[in-house]
């Protein structure tokens, strides 16, 4: 932004910004000692090392080492400038922006990401007004409102419609002054062979496509008059901003629901997640047409603990369901699955049975994986033959194998015992056989794998920061902590001319906390972190993170000043020894002599 935002504007913004709500907005928090601890937006991780501190208002990651305060957690989240992240923090906190800083914001260029979402705004804003407010939507509209979808569902989910006519959305944007270049990248666009632009999206109500944040990012436009050679569904192409492999449908408005059911459930397809909404069910999202991937979940995994999977209940949508269950075999979710009756979608079966039927299914009808694979199993064979009956069983123990727990394994060969009409002793017999072969298969993947470690794979990069520490290094960094919390010793380190760190970050961030305390106004660590460079943020946050006594006696600080001098005198000891043994190999004498009497002084002072 061309103005400068005043610091006694930003100071105020950040004190008035609890960073747990707005960090709780992305990552579910959970209370461990005196931190708050998640999985981190910023990688992907099935372990908690994200970590938040409210009383200092800081975050930091202990495995990929980003950290800071409020504003550079939106910086590093949205990849936005510092004045974007205030003006943001502001308004996530209702504070109003001064006049000046409202103007510059209005007028400035952002980055093409920005770019690209304003003009995707811009874009469903006029679909919008064209499905509700004029005559060229009343089609698109009376389609709405016969798939007894009403006027609050269709302004909730931001639904709109594209014109037949070609260049609406063109001229409008053109009016606008968009540079070409940008209507080109935006892929709303679909570029004729003489290079002239066509809307993209003709003839199609849309639904509006939005980010984890809850910016429009892309469309998918339902066609309204069925054509020869013409798709039903037509999606947005991949740009800067879009990656369907990322991209939950309704997944920012769903998110608060998650968080507090701790339940997510996923849909097959943009009208069931509608109808659900209309339904009852706010919690359900959709996947963007494509099998459910890796990253997907792991966006769910940040909002809630259950998953429940409720595809189509027709052929197709079981095997994707099926193909869900695969992908989820290892993940950390509790994981149901729903079988709509009379193999319908969800949205038929909200139309025929109504809202509280179909929040029945969900409470009630929820199957496990292991119940939806054997239903499936039993769908496959024809249980009336034998060598059906047969190979449904042998079918049935495959999967039961892969079962974690003894009691669950039990209860499902009872489950396929009568199923199957077979003795459940034989069965039990014939499944021992089993779990012996997989166990044997299990240990064989296992030493595979331990011995296929290519030399020339990419080593994870080495951690900034090192977690084995001896006692001297962790005394320098209880004695940092301390010094930012007490004025006192502060005062009585710096007057020290002789004490130093010997970590020359420690150091540096010593010398830094210092002044900035004797600058003027409030000091506090929010603010500092600003002041720093990256390099010394990711020390200070991870030395904030250390669970420190609330009370640490004289004695103690004592005892972590004298073992930082002593690691110094062994530092210099190291080096007197190193400069004997150099003088003795080219027979220097005197020097030898003169160090040799340094080494002596320094192992007295070590005594």
């Amino acid at each position: 932004m061309a103005t400068k935002i005043p610091e006694s504007y930003i100071d105020m913004v950040r004190s008035k910004t609890n960073i747990v709500d707005l960090i709780g907005q992305t990552v579910q928090l959970h209370k461990a000692g005196k931190n708050l601890f998640g999985l981190c937006p910023f990688h992907e991780e099935r372990t908690p090392s994200f970590s938040v501190n409210e009383e200092k208002q800081i975050f930091h990651c202990f495995s990929c080492h980003r950290g800071g305060n409020v504003f550079k957690f939106l910086m590093e989240l949205e990849q936005i400038s510092f004045p974007e992240a205030v003006i943001k923090v502001a308004e996530f906190s209702d504070l109003p922006l001064p006049e000046n800083v409202v103007a510059a914001n209005q007028q400035s260029q952002h980055s093409e990401t920005r770019q690209l979402q304003k003009l995707y705004q811009d874009a469903q804003v006029l679909y919008s007004h064209i499905l509700t407010k004029t005559q060229v939507g009343e089609d698109a509209l009376n389609y709405l409102h016969q798939r007894e979808m009403d006027d609050a569902a269709i302004a909730e989910f931001g639904l709109g419609y594209a014109p037949q006519q070609a260049n609406v959305l063109l001229d409008f944007l053109t009016s606008r002054q968009v540079p070409r270049e940008l209507l080109v990248r935006s892929g709303l666009f679909a570029q004729r062979e003489d290079g002239t632009l066509i809307d993209r999206f003709r003839g199609r109500v849309m639904f509006p496509i939005q980010d984890q944040n809850g910016n429009v990012i892309a469309f998918s436009g339902r066609i309204l008059v069925q054509k020869e050679h013409e798709p039903k569904y037509l999606n947005s192409p991949e740009t800067k901003i879009f990656q369907k492999r990322d991209t939950l449908y309704h997944f920012a408005q769903a998110r608060p629901i998650m968080r507090q059911a701790q339940t997510a459930i996923l849909f097959e397809g943009f009208m069931d997640v509608i109808t659900a909404f209309r339904a009852g069910v706010k919690n359900g999202v959709a996947s963007m047409g494509t099998s459910l991937t890796s990253q997907q979940l792991y966006l769910l995994s940040r909002a809630a603990k259950k998953l429940i999977i409720c595809y189509d209940g027709d052929e197709p949508g079981q095997h994707a369901s099926a193909a869900a269950l695969q992908l989820l075999r290892n993940s950390d979710f509790e994981v149901g699955v729903v079988s709509l009756p009379e193999r319908k979608d969800p949205d038929e079966f909200v139309k025929k049975y109504g809202a509280s039927a179909f929040q029945k299914q969900l409470q009630d009808h929820v199957q496990t994986p292991i119940q939806f694979t054997l239903a499936q199993l039993a769908n496959k064979y024809n249980l009336n033959q034998d060598a059906d009956r047969l190979a449904y069983v042998q079918a049935a123990l495959q999967e039961i194998v892969k079962l974690p727990s003894v009691i669950e394994q039990d209860l499902y060969l009872k489950q396929v015992a009568s199923q199957g009409n077979v003795d459940l002793a034989a069965l039990h017999q014939e499944f021992e056989g089993i779990t012996r072969q997989f166990h044997r298969q299990q240990r064989a993947q296992q030493r595979q794998n331990r011995d296929v470690t290519a030399p020339t794979a990419q080593q994870p990069p080495t951690p900034v920061l090192s977690t084995k520490l001896d006692g001297a290094a962790i005394s320098e960094r209880r004695l940092l902590y301390l010094a930012i919390r007490q004025d006192s010793l502060l005062a009585r380190l710096s007057a020290d001319e002789d004490f130093h760190f010997n970590n020359e970050q420690i150091q540096e961030l010593f010398e830094a906390w210092r002044d900035y305390a004797r600058s003027p106004g409030e000091h506090t660590l929010a603010a500092f972190v600003d002041l720093i460079t990256p390099d010394l943020q990711s020390l200070l946050l991870e030395i904030e993170m250390m669970e420190v006594p609330e009370d640490v006696s004289d004695e103690e600080i004592g005892d972590y000043q004298r073992n930082v001098a002593q690691a110094q005198i062994r530092q210099a000891l190291t080096a007197a020894q190193k400069n004997v043994q150099h003088a003795t190999e080219v027979g220097d004498s005197e020097a030898e002599m003169i160090w040799l009497d340094q080494v002596l002084t320094l192992k007295r002072q070590l005594i």
